[in-house]
């Protein structure tokens, strides 16, 4: 009912809209062959996505990003995991984490199963499917168009395979444990438009997607059973990777779909009220400084707009948890700046840097046991 509700209070909202939109369709999902171009700038700035319904312009050209990423399509079958989806026609690397396996069929283009690192980020090797699959687009997509999804996931593994015991504290040791994740998403095609990007201008729908998300842990305790554990480990157990992952959580973004393009033109994360950006994924048009495969992002740090005038944002990404110490050299090796910071995996920051002079520079990560981990060239130019 409440579903109904959102969608009616939607539709009236927007009567008296009556310029012609554009239509995404089947033909606008990634096939085999296809080569994907995306970049995430995780400090957006300026980035109003104009939550009204109904028709606008949007100015994205303030996004940056260190580099792009490179997602080729290919078929299910190269993937390692494929015996266990055969269903699946399609392959896309999803990150650094593993592999995606997609089916694509009358207007739906489905995720039906994962194989890589677990998507808690406890350092797990999984395959799981998705029951049912996890629908990521669908076509045609139109103006007004108001959906419901539901799927699910559930991942097992041996308390063994944890680098902590989670149950030290307690008297009796489960002998399997289980993460289960609910999803539950509303998607409301609520805008349309133009939208700009670095590189180029599109027209385009806003589709606005509020997924409510909730992962619980179950523990498998001798004579006993299967018993949710997810309060408990919250409450004692001192493992942020996992607990921070547990419960429940809102999550709402704003994909901007063309029929140009195959990637989204934009995937704006807000915080739970949809008003404050956290970070925007968008074409890349432009970004020709370090392309990488999404699966072979190495450990190391990013130093973009580079040329650099004032600020300079550093990004740090795919680290393991430590202490880190970032420093800029002059050419002539002569140390003229240096922050130390503790990182788990991915993290940035924007340095002012007017400071320095104009000129070419050295910004090398070295971690805590001395070795380095980057060095790059940072290049100062003054307006």
């Amino acid at each position: 009912m409440r579903h109904f509700i959102l969608a009616t209070l939607f539709v009236i909202g927007t009567i008296g809209l009556t310029q012609a939109q554009i239509t995404i369709t089947a033909d606008d999902f990634p096939e085999v062959g296809d080569t994907l171009f995306s970049a995430v700038d995780n400090l957006p700035t300026n980035i109003d996505v104009q939550p009204t319904p109904g028709q606008h312009s949007w100015d994205f050209t303030s996004l940056q990003a260190p580099f792009t990423r490179r997602q080729i399509v290919r078929t299910a079958v190269q993937g390692p995991a494929f015996n266990l989806f055969p269903g699946a026609d399609l392959l896309m690397e999803t990150g650094a984490t593993g592999d995606g396996y997609y089916n694509v069929e009358n207007g739906r283009f489905e995720l039906i199963g994962f194989s890589g690192t677990d998507p808690l980020g406890i350092g797990l090797e999984v395959a799981t499917p998705f029951s049912p699959p996890y629908l990521e687009r669908r076509a045609p997509l139109n103006f007004f168009d108001v959906n419901q999804m539901e799927s699910a996931l559930l991942v097992a593994f041996d308390p063994d395979d944890l680098p902590i015991d989670l149950f030290s504290q307690l008297p009796i040791s489960p002998d399997s444990l289980r993460v289960r994740v609910a999803i539950n998403r509303l998607d409301a095609v609520d805008g349309y438009g133009t939208l700009t990007i670095p590189g180029g201008i599109y027209d385009v729908l806003r589709e606005k997607r509020t997924e409510i998300r909730e992962v619980r842990m179950d523990a498998k305790l001798p004579f006993v059973g299967w018993n949710d554990v997810t309060d408990i480990v919250i409450e004692l157990v001192n493992f942020p990777t996992l607990t921070d992952q547990l419960g429940k959580d809102t999550i709402t973004t704003y994909n901007f779909y063309s029929n140009e393009a195959k990637e989204p033109i934009a995937i704006v994360t807000s915080d739970e009220d949809g008003q404050n950006v956290t970070s925007v994924e968008f074409k890349a048009n432009d970004i020709v400084n370090n392309v990488q495969d999404l699966s072979r992002l190495k450990p190391g740090v990013y130093a973009f707009p580079n040329p650099a005038i004032v600020n300079v944002r550093f990004e740090f990404s795919n680290l393991p948890k430590g202490k880190y110490y970032l420093k800029i050299y002059n050419i002539l090796g002569v140390e003229v700046w240096h922050k130390a910071y503790d990182i788990d995996n991915n993290y940035i920051e924007k340095v002012e840097i007017s400071q320095l002079r104009k000129g070419t520079y050295l910004y090398s990560l070295t971690n805590e046991k001395g070795k380095t981990v980057m060095t790059k060239r940072l290049v100062v130019v003054r307006p």
